[in-house]
Order: structure tokens, then sequence, then C-alpha cells
């Protein structure tokens, strides 16, 4: 996650992959790719998709909050597809909205990085809102 005030990112936050853990939850995933992950070794899982930490991602909160900062940005890589958002990415920031609205936060950009092809990454940014992708532009300093 990344944090900051007036469009300008300041601070970063990393959140653990759970999904490699026993027990994780995988509810966010649709029925073929829970079925496809509960096959799978745990490192095997955690190469494919991925879940925050909730631990880390209420820490991560809470300090954005003590700085006074702003949440500015979701990201995270998609190491064999597209920069653009898979329909759990929809799901999963669909959720997240009605827990933004209890929290009193800021809708972010989600951003996608693409590891597909090694020698070029790319990376897109995106609003989701109530299930809709739109395509953002941004700026790195």
């Amino acid at each position: 996650m990344l944090a900051g005030k007036d469009g300008r990112v300041t601070q970063h936050y990393k959140i653990a992959n759970i999904v490699a853990t026993e027990g994780a939850h995988l509810a966010n995933f649709d029925e073929a790719k829970f079925a496809h992950l509960q096959a799978l070794s745990p490192d095997e899982r955690a190469d494919i998709a991925f879940v925050m930490d909730a631990r880390d991602m209420s820490a991560a909160l809470k300090d954005v909050r003590r700085l006074g900062l702003e949440l500015q940005v979701i990201y995270h890589s998609h190491p064999h597809s597209p920069a653009r958002p898979s329909l759990t990415d929809i799901k999963i920031a669909s959720e997240f909205e009605s827990t933004r609205g209890i929290l009193n936060l800021p809708e972010p950009l989600h951003l996608i990085i693409s590891l597909e092809k090694k020698d070029a990454p790319e990376a897109n940014a995106f609003r989701i809102v109530n299930g809709t992708v739109t395509r953002v532009s941004y700026q790195t300093l």
C-alpha cells in the first residue's frame, strides 16, 4: 500500500501475502480458482494468488492515520498475466469499498504491475468502483 497527501506518495507499506499459509481465507476467489489453489502447494499458491494479511493492513492503516496521510494506492503484481484487473481483483476491490466507507478512507488507485514480459514490465493504474474498472493515468517522479 502507498500513502501520502495531495496525490503525492510519501510512504510505502509492505503487506504480507498469506495465501500460502495453512487455513488462508480463499473465499474471494471464484469456484474454479479456489479448487485450483487448493490443489497446489503453499509456494505454488503464493506465486499465482495474493491475500493481504489483515494484521499488516490494519497496522499500515493505523500508521497512515498517525502520520496524517491518506491511502493513495493499493498495488500488486501479476507475474504471469497482463497489467489489468482480474475478476478476483475487481471482486476484492468492490468488497473493500464497504470497508473504506466504514473506516472513512479515500478511494485508492489500484496499480497493477505485469511481469509477464520479464524484460519489459508494465504498470497500469485503475479506479475500481461498484465493479466498474476505469484506467487512469499517473505520474512517477
